[in-house]
């Protein structure tokens, strides 16, 4: 159960990823959920972090700009444990004092860059499983996940989230700690 601070900091990052989904709708698979999901898990705890990214992805599910997800919905919703799973583990192997622009920004940056690798081909797979079954066979898999239709957006994916992992994470995450009194785990 989450306490009171932590539902507080949720509808924050909440607000905060859906409100930036709306604002760059424009932009196809460039968003800074991924990003503050994982700082969210950094800051506060994967609890945090899980909750902030299930409630955001499934408001974005059924209310974004170019239509509902459908059945592939609850597949994009537990995509983003991989991100508040990799903030949380993060924050365990380098610590809430990492100083932006270090080597550190880069570990973010990769680490995001991985995670988006793994939300596509989760998210892919469901899609293949979905429109094909049941005569999904592995060459039909790997054209759904990695064909020349999908390349473009699993790349602009990992591509912006290694640029946010390097650029906002780091800052996020010295920032955040001054504006909020340092309520940390």
């Amino acid at each position: 159960m989450l306490r009171t601070g932590d539902v507080a900091v949720v509808a924050t990052f909440t607000g905060m990823i859906v409100g930036s989904d709306f604002a760059l709708s424009g932009i196809t698979n460039v968003k800074l959920l991924d990003t503050l999901v994982f700082t969210s898990a950094y800051l506060f705890g994967l609890r945090v972090g899980l909750a902030a990214g299930i409630i955001s992805e499934t408001i974005w599910s059924f209310a974004s700009p170019i239509g509902p997800a459908g059945p592939i919905a609850p597949f994009l919703i537990a995509g983003e444990g991989i991100f508040a799973f990799a903030g949380w583990g993060a924050r365990r192997i380098w610590g809430v004092d990492s100083v932006p622009v270090t080597a550190n920004s880069l570990f973010f940056g990769g680490m995001m860059a991985i995670c988006a690798f793994l939300w596509d081909l989760e998210t892919n797979t469901a899609t293949a499983y979905i429109a094909y079954w049941p005569s999904l066979n592995f060459a039909l898999w790997l054209n759904t996940s990695f064909g020349f239709f999908t390349m473009p957006f699993n790349v602009a994916h990992e591509v912006s989230d290694f640029a946010f992992g390097v650029l906002l994470v780091p800052a996020l995450i010295a920032l955040i700690p001054r504006i909020s009194g340092g309520r940390f785990r």
